[in-house]
Order: C-alpha cells, then structure tokens, then sequence
C-alpha cells in the first residue's frame, strides 16, 4: 500500500454522544471496517477510541499521535479531537491532518487472515486484542450485533473465565505470554453462552508483545435449548444422533491429537530424529482427514432436515475468491499450482451465508488442485447477469466424462477413486448449500480439457 504523510484533506469523522461512529471519510470508514467495526457502530480503531473517551472525560481538546493497524499496513496518525462536535452534548469530532502508512510483515498477516478464515470456515469464532487486551475485531458465529458493541472494550468485560478446560488458566497464560488452549469463557453475564478460547500471543517485528488472536468455539446447547430442539426434531429418525451427539465427542479427542502431533512436528517441545518429525506429520494428517469426514457428516446430516436453512449475508464474491486461495495456498504451493483470482478492486456483491460460500468454494478450489497435474494454473473467474452472479473455477485436470457430470454430485460418490482424502459428500453438499441459497452449482466439462464448476447465487441489489 502507498505511504503518505501530511494529507492536502484532512480525514474527519463525527461521533455522537453514544460513542457511535455518525459519520466519516471514507479511508477512516474503511479502517474502521478493516479493525471490525461496522457503519453506525462502535469506533473500532483502539487508540482513536481511546483518545476520544479520553477527549470526552477531560472535557477538552486533545491533539497527539495515534498508531493504528489493518490486514496490509500499520498505519501512524496525528489526531485531533474537538468537543463538542456538530451533533450536539456528548458529541466529538475527529481531524486527522497526518497519515502515514508502512508496510506490514506480509507473512504475519497473511497467517493472521488465513487462520480468521479458517476459523469463519469451521463455524469457529475469532477475537484479536491489542497489548492492553482491549478487542481490536471479534466474529462471534451468530452473534453479529453483539460482537460489533463489544469492539473496544476490556477482554474481561465481556468474557468471563469458568472452571474447567485444559492448561493454563486465560490470566496466568496472558500474564507469561503463553499459548492458551480450550479455557472455558462465558459471555459477561450470559451463563448460557459459553465458548471454549484458543490463542497465541502476538510478537510484532521488534519482539514486542503486540495482544492475543483467539479462536473460540461455542459450547454445547443449554438444557433449554436443548429442549427445544427436541421439540423441533420430534418425529424426525435419527436427526440428531450424529451432529449434536456423536460429532462433539469425535471433534474433542481428534483435535487433541492434531494439536499435539503438530506440536512434535514443529519439535516445539525440543529437537527430534527426522523421522520421527515425519511420524508426527502423518498423525496430524490423519487427524485432519478424520476430522473433516466428521464435518461432512454433521453437514449432510444438517442439510437434509425438511427445516434446514442459510443466513442471506451481503458478501462479494470476489473477496471470498481471495479467501479461499489464501486458505488453500501452501496445499498449491506442494504441487506448484497457481490460483488465478479476479482483481480485488473488482466487486461482485451477492446474497449468500459467508460460510458456506467459502465452504463451498473451499471443496471446489479443493478438488481442483487434487485433480490437477503439477504445474498447472487453476483460474476463478466472476460472471454477472442481471439477477445473478457466478463464481467459476476452472481446472487444467483430467476432465470428467459426460455420463460422469450428473454423478459426481451424489452421496458418496467418487467415480472409482480411493485414496485420495476425499469423501465424496463434498459436492453433493456443496449443491445442496447453493440450492439453500437459492442458488446453483453446475459442472462443465470434456475428457483430456479440464472442468469448470460454476457456483451461481443471487445478485445484492445496490
């Protein structure tokens, strides 16, 4: 990204007496959203919030320099507030009259978004905090309002730590700078909203402590609720007995052994022969195929209940192209496979589940590298009609017989092959999801040519 110092402009905003962003130019919208504040919410910008509170408790003027970060640059500003603003008691203006950005360690934030899309891909949610421990973004699965009021505050406003879970309790880990895995948190006051938190502590190119990236994941269903889901799956056989019994109790002791195979592979813990560094490799592989055969059976499990449904998120699919080969970068970079996405300046707004849209694109980008010789060039590309816009992916493999086409997108059907990690519920979910979002997934496709997938989803009206 291009640095730049004093502006001919300055940047301004307005934020009423609430603390709620009014409004604002557009490179502070921008960042405000890339730190995971949404329009109308919360400033989500730590030290602007901070210097604004402070603006507000002093009851004067401030001017002084503020740092701040997204997923590409880290961006130093010199800030100034103006009390009242022009909404009246309470509210405060921003100026800021310098903005300077520098480059961010591209392989720091490249694992930042990878793992954020990962987590959003698993249903997972995320929280990333700053040195103080104050919440920079949050995604809670679900939980879209919530998680927006939440940008800004203190950790331990919103979360609270419970009993149980494994190692190091959330303040002692924080306080030695140390990972910390499945602590049991609940949300402030929430007793039903509990969530199992994940994290590693962030070091920035100086080896400063820079805060915590966190995973978390929901805990089981209350008693009540599960109540009512009992009541929802009356009559309906063997509904529940994979995804809300059989799944949990799978994923838990599979992550274990990821968790710690990947921690002797990585000789973590000390140097290790090779080999057995391989060893380690090869359990955490199985793991994550064990552990993705659970998911696509939870998801077909899911899928065909007669009340299944999907969210109608605004999203851009040409976002969630660069997502998905961000996800499946090194898996491309083993066989020397280049993912061609569109421009990122390109849009092409839908209306879809987020999730799931990567999901899909996931199993498709997915296939196409398992199905493609070395060497060759997968190519996702962005088609908009009237009403409609589609994703294609195109792959230099094989080809897949016309008699094949209609196949291919059944339970369990994997045209012969074995041994090759795949399922085959991945395409048939994957229909399954579009159609869900009343949408569509097609294939094209001749022997010895390659194969496009096309995923087809309703056009956001602007």
């Amino acid at each position: 990204m291009t640095a730049k110092g004093n502006l001919a402009e300055p940047v301004r905003a307005e934020l009423g007496a609430d603390g709620r962003l009014l409004s604002a130019d557009a490179p502070l919208i921008r960042l405000n959203r890339q730190c995971g504040g949404i329009d109308g919410g919360q400033l989500a910008i730590p030290q602007l919030a901070d210097l604004v509170r402070l603006s507000k408790r002093l009851g004067m003027n401030l001017s002084r320099s503020a740092v701040a970060a997204n997923e590409e640059s880290t961006i130093e500003m010199w800030v100034k507030t103006r009390i009242p603003g022009m909404n009246g008691p309470g509210s405060v203006g921003i100026e800021i009259t310098e903005w300077q950005e520098s480059e961010a360690p591209a392989e720091d934030s490249f694992s930042l978004q990878r793992q954020r899309d990962l987590d959003r891909l698993n249903g997972r949610g995320s929280v990333r905090t700053d040195a103080s421990l104050r919440i920079m973004s949050i995604f809670l699965p679900g939980r879209p309002e919530i998680a927006a009021g939440m940008v800004g505050q203190m950790l331990w406003e919103c979360f609270e730590t419970l009993p149980g879970g494994q190692g190091t309790g959330v303040a002692d880990a924080i306080e030695e700078r140390q990972p910390i895995r499945n602590q049991l948190m609940q949300r402030t006051g929430q007793a039903s909203e509990k969530y199992a938190f994940s994290g590693q502590p962030l070091i920035d190119g100086g080896g400063i402590f820079s805060g915590y990236q966190f995973s978390l994941e929901r805990e089981a269903a209350t008693e009540a609720e599960a109540a009512d889901g009992a009541k929802d799956r009356a009559g309906l056989i063997g509904d529940s007995l994979f995804g809300q019994q059989l799944a949990p109790a799978l994923r838990q002791p599979l992550d274990k052994i990821i968790a710690n195979a990947e921690t002797i592979s990585n000789q973590l813990v000390g140097p290790l022969r090779g080999n057995y560094s391989d060893y380690a490799n090869d359990i955490a592989a199985a793991g994550r195929h064990l552990l993705s055969l659970v998911d696509d059976l939870s998801d077909l499990e899911a899928i065909e209940k007669a009340n299944f449904t999907v969210a109608a998120d605004d999203i851009d699919l040409v976002d969630l192209a660069h997502r998905t080969a961000g996800l499946l970068a090194v898996k491309s970079a083993d066989h020397q496979i280049r993912i061609d996405v569109p421009p990122e300046e390109r849009e092409a707004p839908a209306k879809g589940e987020f999730r799931r849209v990567l999901q899909i694109l996931v199993n498709l980008v997915g296939n196409a590298i398992r199905y493609s010789p070395d060497g060759s060039v997968i190519k996702m590309q962005v088609r908009q009609d009237a009403d409609t816009i589609s994703l294609l992916v195109t792959d230099q493999g094989d080809g897949i017989a016309p008699e094949d086409q209609a196949k291919i997108f059944e339970k369990f059907e994997r045209l012969g092959r074995s041994g090759d990690g795949g399922s085959g519920l991945g395409l048939f979910i994957s229909r399954r999801l579009a159609e869900a979002m009343d949408g569509s997934l097609t294939v094209e496709s001749q022997v010895g040519k390659g194969t496009t997938f096309t995923l087809t989803l309703p056009a956001r009206q602007k």
